[in-house]
This record gives C-alpha cells, sequence and structure tokens, in this order.
C-alpha cells in the first residue's frame, strides 16, 4: 500500500490486470482508514464505464471527475485548483491523456499523494502514449498482470486485439475501446503484434 503524504504511485499492466480496481481499492481506504480526502478523474473520452464513473471488472466503483483527453496550461491550472482541498488524487486511464498530462502529475506529486493507473503498451506492444513518461516520475510502479488468456500457464504482458476471435493482423488506430470481444491478455510467447 502506498501511504506517502506525497509522490506517486502507478499500477500499469496490460488489460484484464485489475489496474482500475487497484485504484479504486487505493483511495478507499485511504478516505476510510486514514481519514483522508480524494477526488479521482478519468478522461472524458472513456466511456466503457458510463458517464463520471470508473468501474473495475471485479465490481469496485467509484464516481470520478472527467477530464479532456488533451491536457492544455488551462486543464492544468482548473484541475490544481479543484485539488487544493483534497490529500490523495486518483487518475484512471492515463494512457489517453495528450497535451500536458505529465506536467499536470508532475505538478501534484510534489503536495499531493497521486495515484494513476493505465495501460503500459498499447496493442502493438509499444508503449502506449505518455505512460512511460509517468512510471519515469513514480516512487512506486506495480505491475499487475493477469493470466495469459491463450496458454493459461504464464503471466499476461500484452493486450491482444481482436477480431472475430483471432489476433488483428494489420495495424490500424491505436484507441479502439472494447472489452472480452475485442481484446484477451497474452504472454509474450503468445502475443501476436500486427505487421505493417
Amino acid at each position: 500500500m502506498f501511504i506517502e503524504d506525497i509522490g506517486l504511485k502507478v499500477y500499469t499492466g496490460p488489460m484484464f490486470g485489475e489496474k482500475s480496481g487497484m485504484l479504486i481499492h487505493s483511495i478507499n481506504i485511504a478516505e476510510a482508514y486514514e481519514g483522508k480526502k480524494v477526488i479521482l478523474f478519468k478522461p472524458e473520452m472513456e466511456v466503457r464505464d458510463g458517464k463520471n464513473r470508473v468501474v473495475s471488472r471485479t465490481g469496485l466503483q467509484r464516481c470520478a471527475l472527467e477530464l479532456p483527453e488533451i491536457i492544455t496550461d488551462e486543464v492544468i491550472e482548473e484541475t490544481l485548483k479543484t485539488c487544493e482541498d483534497y490529500d490523495v488524487i486518483g487518475i484512471d486511464e492515463a494512457q489517453f491523456f495528450k497535451g500536458k498530462i505529465v506536467e499536470l502529475v508532475q505538478k501534484l506529486i510534489f503536495s499531493k499523494r497521486v495515484i494513476i493507473s493505465g495501460l503500459s503498451m498499447d496493442y502493438e506492444g509499444l508503449p502506449f502514449g505518455k505512460m512511460g513518461d509517468i512510471m519515469a516520475l513514480a516512487d512506486e510502479v506495480e505491475h499487475m498482470y493477469p493470466v495469459c488468456a491463450c496458454c493459461k500457464k504464464r503471466k499476461a504482458l500484452f493486450s491482444q486485439r481482436l477480431s472475430n476471435g483471432k489476433p488483428v493482423t494489420k495495424k490500424g488506430q491505436t484507441i479502439l475501446q472494447g472489452d472480452k470481444e475485442s481484446y484477451e491478455p497474452r504472454c509474450r510467447e503468445c502475443f501476436v503484434p500486427p505487421a505493417e
């Protein structure tokens, strides 16, 4: 459990690793047992959980404020103002943010406890968005590894994109929101990266 007064903890890994669940659990613990004031943010473009909600696949859920996909100086200023009265800041699905998300995180971690969840890699097996930069700022990074859905014996590192139950073979748009119908966790041996 990350219990520092200030700093950054990141939960990362492929899809189905329960990253959002660990984020919710962490801020729930801070609120319930430490008496901390907590707030949770998510990208407004993330719609799988519905508006203003973060829901884990195991059923944990919490209300969240939505931030625009592109983080600008104005968004940073508004977010810092919103966070003034809070001790612990959660940010879910951080891989979807563009613009100055790293700058926002850096401004928060010197005065607040920040807990972030996000995918480490996209469906091509490449670093996803600014997650690598965010992880570099972290006091702690915890990789969440589900079991490979293909071999069912090794830890999954990758989010395999599927089409009709088979690995996607051609590269396409990086962001395609979906669930078990579109993705499955796979280990390095079972992962099939898309070709050019």
